[in-house]
């Protein structure tokens, strides 16, 4: 074997080493080596058909009504003439109802006429008035939050449309009054160039935004790909998870300067979503636990994606505990995105499948088993 032949094939024996383990690497980043075994402690779940992608979904508990931002998002990243006039609704449940009768109406607005919801967030001032806030993609590069009035008989009117260059490639929205809120950047820029890698690399380049009614400016960045944003009950904390890092992140908020300064972070080791703030404290939240199958499955439903509802309880001095309140490998339901509760009921919501699913927790689930979180 000539010396030129024999570097040759050394460099491509180094090469295919490394990209072997590089793959590896990220596989087991991505999830894709956990097993998933069906883990429900409660009583029972009824899926509730209704409209394809109900992504999230906001509890209003003195009501006991869900409301479920929905949109088509295979046909609208499709090729099919149809996919530019794709658009989503918000639609909402009676919760205080049998199994039986649970349904999902829809209460859309006609403005915006260009609406695929995203993210949503329930605010309920001291006089009892309610906003819904509406991470909206309206098509190309424009991403929006919209700002709705929500009557007591549970009409949408508009009120604003928020438009920012800082706000590019926003996922989910935490309102704090009926103008201001803190908003996730999934990516660094509109559009899907450059996604892939970011995805693959885990790069640490999304952002949390707050919006003061008139001005935005960033408060959080170096995420890897930020997801769900919620505030605790007194909205003295803020909650973000960070899904290609698996990881949930916890901050103070200062109420004056709406600045937000780390104070814990947590390793769940699955692709957390978004989050719901339970009436005790604990956060309920939606998650992937193997990201490329979920990406799989993005292209094709007959590619089952984990369903995954994480609860964490937060220690008062720091820390806390997590445990899986509910897993399954997607038949039930595939590529959960939310896990939020009322009273026994845990309402689970799916980025792409017509339907949600309502679980019945019963008394089996008010204290779940959880192992300490890893700081």
């Amino acid at each position: 074997m000539n010396r030129g032949l024999k570097i040759t094939l050394i460099i491509m024996a180094v090469v295919m080493v490394v990209a072997s383990a590089f793959y590896v690497r990220t596989m087991n980043r991505m999830g894709e080596f956990t097993s998933i075994a069906r883990k429900f402690d409660g009583e029972s779940c009824t899926r509730v058909q209704g409209v394809p992608g109900p992504e999230d979904v906001a509890i209003d508990r003195s009501r006991g009504t869900a409301y479920i931002s929905a949109y088509d998002r295979r046909l609208a990243m499709s090729d099919d003439p149809g996919a530019a006039g794709v658009r989503g609704g918000i639609y909402v449940m009676d919760l205080d109802v049998e199994d039986a009768r649970l349904f999902m109406r829809p209460i859309t607005p006609n403005m915006p006429e260009q609406f695929r919801p995203h993210g949503i967030s329930l605010f309920t001032a001291d006089d009892g008035s309610r906003t819904l806030m509406v991470v909206n993609h309206p098509g190309g590069d424009r991403h929006t939050v919209e700002i709705f009035d929500l009557s007591a008989d549970d009409v949408l009117t508009h009120r604003r449309t928020v438009e920012d260059a800082l706000i590019v490639s926003p996922n989910d929205v935490a309102a704090v009054s009926p103008d201001t809120f803190y908003v996730t950047n999934d990516h660094d820029r509109p559009g899907m160039d450059g996604r892939m890698m970011a995805a693959i690399l885990a790069s640490p380049i999304t952002t949390v935004v707050f919006h003061d009614g008139v001005t935005s400016r960033v408060v959080v960045d170096e995420l890897a790909l930020a997801n769900g944003i919620a505030t605790s009950q007194d909205m003295s904390k803020v909650y973000v998870s960070e899904l290609l890092a698996r990881t949930l992140r916890i901050y103070a908020r200062d109420p004056q300067s709406n600045a937000l300064t780390p104070i814990d972070v947590a390793f769940l080791g699955t692709g957390v979503d978004n989050i719901d703030v339970a009436e005790d404290g604990s956060l309920w939240i939606g998650a992937h636990p193997q990201l490329a199958t979920f990406a799989e499955h993005a292209s094709d439903p007959a590619s089952l994606s984990p369903s995954q509802v994480i609860v964490v309880r937060p220690f008062e001095g720091g820390g806390g505990e997590a445990s899986t309140a509910y897993l399954d490998r997607g038949a039930e339901l595939s590529a959960s995105s939310v896990g939020a509760t009322y009273k026994d009921m845990l309402v689970i919501g799916a980025v792409f499948d017509p339907a949600v699913l309502v679980c019945r927790m019963g008394d089996g689930m008010t204290a779940p088993s959880a192992a300490a979180l890893q700081d």
